[in-house]
């Protein structure tokens, strides 16, 4: 089953259900601290004005914080993802079948910037920095990069930063703007890259997955928050530089020489030192009063660097666990802290709209991406066990439900079988009809399979017309013998196949637990030497291990 298919599974019924469920358990449970905490306001009138803002402008960048994390977490699943694709490992390792799966990656990446919208660019660069796939998001209408058009980017500091980093380590790189063509590009992106080092199946490094997250998506989403409470936003980022201010030329200003000096921290140096210094803090000074909190986009096993404002620059220092943070900053100034004193009432009974407002939106946010994860999670586990033509557990996965039945055989002293199956005249279908009419074969054959089974029973396909059943409690050898009749019988029916009816065999081998083996190895073995015993004797028939 595709994994896409199954992400997008969460606008089923049942999972809008689940997001509503979580939705209103997350808003009731935060909408009844809120109206609790303003009521206590309203009915103690000696609680002044300041007190109520102190905790409306702590509520404000706790919020933001929490869409800040929940966004990071996302991007971070979503590069665990790409990096793990089946499509990309294949790519690495099978040089004969390259191209093959480079256009599988190439419409995964595509369909991937479709469906997620966040992602400026999706891209795997192989060890030496030079682009092999990349998909670009294009204002909302993603395309395939050409070849030709494909950049080496092996000085870049974000790639030498990632490639640099050990297995399963993150890099996030600095919030800032984006340059191409050496140039920071206009009008202004900010960008957030974020990368993780790509080892093939033997373990080698091989290039990096790189992420350019839009992070206008993320300012956009902060700035509808804190618009309908009284504090200016602000992003500051650890050296005082805003990446989010009320006053749009304040922004950036570590990515251009002349706009060095303007920092929060040089137009607010005393507010400055105690947010610095403080993990959540809130000042009141001649200035206004200023709320801030703490934000680590890079905890274990992230890694960061500065970054270079210079395109082919190196990073200035490196950043691990703590060192690197953001503050969210919400500034009333001393003017609007006046004005709104004689606002008391009518600002206390808004309040708690405000709040409530901001608490639905963040707790949808939040209810729906813990589904979205979920789905993932799940879309993952199935593509890692399950085969994806015939949707039934693959070999991994059959060895480790046939280990569980013979713990539980032993356990209990209680028999099952093992059926090996071998299907005959498959290769002339494949043959004379296509590999499309080989497959649908196949699919029809494992629902043939599930039907002469229990629900209890286990039915894997083990790689070409290989497939095997576990029989996961018999009485006797003749439970067995019963269930390889039925399957014969059910495969040798004609199969209708692209309108046309064609017809084949099963070559069944059977082995018992525990006379024909005490382990998994002797007891494939000793079933596979059956069905091949099965096929010299003539076909579409089975043998009980002689062993």
């Amino acid at each position: 089953m595709d994994i896409e298919a199954l992400f997008m599974d969460h606008k089923s019924t049942k999972n809008r259900q689940l997001i509503f469920r979580y939705f209103l358990t997350i808003f009731l449970i935060a909408s009844a601290v809120v109206i609790g905490v303003v009521a206590g306001f309203y009915y103690n009138e000696r609680w002044d004005y300041l007190g109520r803002l102190k905790v409306e402008e702590r509520a404000s960048v706790m919020l933001a914080m929490a869409l800040i994390s929940n966004n990071l977490s996302e991007i971070v699943s979503d590069i665990r993802f790409l990096s793990q694709q089946n499509e990309l490992i294949h790519m690495l390792d099978q040089e004969d079948s390259k191209t093959i799966y480079k256009d599988l990656l190439v419409n995964e990446y595509l369909e991937f910037s479709r469906q997620k919208k966040k992602y400026d660019q999706i891209r795997f660069l192989d060890s030496e920095g030079m682009e092999k796939v990349r998909v670009n998001f294009n204002s909302g209408v993603p395309v395939i990069v050409s070849d030709k058009a494909l950049q080496s980017k092996r000085m870049r500091y974000y790639f030498k930063d990632t490639m640099a980093l050990a297995q399963n380590e993150i890099f996030i790189s600095p919030f800032d703007l984006n340059i191409e063509h050496g140039k920071i590009e206009e009008p202004f992106k900010p960008m957030i890259r974020f990368g993780l080092p790509v080892f093939d199946s033997k373990n080698q490094k091989r290039g990096a997955v790189i992420l350019n997250y839009l992070g206008d998506r993320l300012i956009k989403d902060l700035k509808a928050g804190s618009k309908i409470a009284p504090g200016k936003f602000m992003l500051v980022n650890s050296d005082g530089y805003w990446l989010c201010s009320p006053n749009a030329d304040d922004e950036w200003g570590f990515m251009f020489p002349e706009k060095t000096n303007r920092k929060f921290s040089t137009d607010f140096p005393d507010a400055w030192h105690q947010i610095h210094g403080s993990q959540t803090t809130q000042i009141k000074n001649k200035n206004g009063l200023f709320t801030s909190t703490t934000v680590y986009p890079i905890p274990e096993p992230f890694k960061s660097s500065s970054g270079s404002a210079n395109a082919f620059g190196n990073s200035r220092k490196k950043f691990e666990g703590d060192s690197y943070l953001w503050k969210v900053i919400s500034h009333v100034p001393a003017k609007t802290l006046h004005e709104k004193m004689r606002q008391l009432q009518k600002a206390l009974l808004l309040l708690v709209a405000i709040l409530l407002l901001v608490l639905g939106i963040i707790s949808w946010i939040i209810a729906r991406d813990m589904v979205q994860r979920k789905a993932y999670q799940k879309a993952l586990y199935h593509s890692a066990n399950f085969d994806k033509l015939t949707n039934l557990p693959n070999r991994a996965l059959f060895h480790d439900r046939l280990n569980q039945t013979l713990k539980q055989s032993e356990r209990y002293q209680r028999k099952f079988a093992l059926l090996f199956i071998d299907l005959d005249g498959f290769k002339s279908v494949n043959d004379t009809m296509g590999h499309d009419a080989g497959d649908g074969l196949l699919a029809q054959t494992a629902q043939r399979l599930l039907d002469c089974v229990r629900g209890a029973d286990t039915v894997a396909r083990m790689g070409g017309d290989e497939f095997t059943v576990i029989l996961s409690t018999i009485t006797s050898p003749d439970d067995a013998k019963t269930v390889a009749k039925k399957i014969i019988e059910s495969i040798s029916k004609p199969f209708e196949i692209e309108h046309h009816k064609t017809k084949i065999g099963a070559s069944i081998g059977i082995s018992i637990f525990p006379e024909h083996g005490r382990d998994i190895n002797t007891l494939l073995k000793n079933a596979d030497d059956a069905m091949y015993a099965t096929k010299k004797a003539g076909k579409n028939d089975f043998k009980v291990s002689s062993i």
